[in-house]
């Protein structure tokens, strides 16, 4: 198989959100995502430690390979 004929590798979550009100009653999301590859699992707060978390995984998973 060529190099320009294989398609770019994908990764694979589970990802659970659930909203809860903070402190001061505002709504906040918190989840959990897990790998599917590794099963790992971690838990968030806020949409930007999601993103966080995912590029850190798919990171860990891709110096694996």
């Amino acid at each position: 198989m060529s190099e320009q004929s294989r398609s770019p590798p994908t990764h694979f979550f589970t990802l659970r959100l659930w909203q809860e009100e903070d402190a001061d009653d505002e709504p906040v999301w918190r989840g959990r995502v897990q790998y599917t590859a590794s099963g790992e699992v971690r838990y968030f707060q806020g949409w930007e430690v999601l993103v966080e978390i995912l590029l850190l995984l798919v990171d860990d998973e891709e110096a694996n390979i």
